[in-house]
């Protein structure tokens, strides 16, 4: 009798529960984000590493001298310098790109009681590297030069758009499990995908706090390139993929 009494009231506590649920999602106008049919929400991810097979290397010249002609001088040269280096790695023309080319007069630091200022010239170069068997002969012969300054490297894949696609259809399919296997403890079965997309559900997963206040999101170039640890290597591109999905509960 004791039981039985007990399992009555669990379940009028269920009912509340529900009741109240209920209430608060109609309330706050929330009811009107959810799905109105059994669902479950799934996310899936997809992780790989990729050697690239072509990178860029970005820096700048700069040249400072009191003299302005003598300042465009040696820019030049070194122009002529990196030129002559990129022919002898077999960079085409086209690859090679100077831009935000700036000339500036400062004040000489060193020499504050000068009245001469001093001469600044600088660009920006970019040599795109289509062949990376060349990179440390490249880079050793670039860190030769004078005037080199904030060296950047980045890399990349000509497959990235298909090693991507297969990565969203894995991390498809890893929703798919993860969603499968939870349903199976239940003994009910996944029904049609209702809704799929790559990244968070924003206001399905705000709704019933699935979206984590730590979540981080990544910038385009943060996501597309990797950053080499050192100059003269070639890290992996370290990709991933993530898709959430909604599905009818059978």
């Amino acid at each position: 009798m004791l039981t039985r009494s007990f399992q009555d009231f669990a379940t009028a506590i269920k009912k509340i529960l529900f009741l109240g649920i209920a209430l608060c999602f109609h309330n706050s106008g929330i009811a009107s984000q959810l799905p109105d049919y059994p669902f479950i929400h799934s996310t899936g991810i997809a992780y790989i590493q990729v050697n690239p097979d072509f990178g860029e290397i970005n820096f700048d010249v700069n040249v400072s001298d009191i003299d302005s002609e003598k300042a465009l001088s040696i820019a030049m040269a070194r122009v002529s310098e990196i030129k002559s280096i990129v022919a002898m790695q077999g960079i085409q023309e086209e690859d090679m790109i100077i831009r935000d080319a700036r000339k500036e007069m400062k004040k000489d630091v060193a020499n504050p009681n000068t009245a001469e200022p001093i001469y600044q010239l600088s660009y920006r170069v970019v040599l795109k590297i289509r062949d990376l068997k060349n990179w440390q002969a490249i880079m050793f012969s670039l860190l030769k030069l004078s005037n080199i300054d904030k060296v950047e490297t980045s890399f990349d894949s000509t497959l990235r758009d298909q090693i991507e696609l297969d990565l969203s259809i894995e991390a498809a399919k890893d929703a798919q499990r993860k969603a499968s296997g939870l349903l199976s403890a239940y003994g009910k079965r996944l029904g049609a995908v209702t809704a799929i997309t790559e990244g968070k559900l924003k206001n399905l997963s705000t709704a019933i706090g699935l979206v984590s206040e730590k979540s981080t999101s990544y910038s385009e170039v943060e996501r597309r390139k990797a950053i080499g640890e050192d100059l003269f290597s070639i890290p992996p591109l370290k990709l991933r993929s993530a898709v959430d999905v909604i599905f009818r509960i059978k």
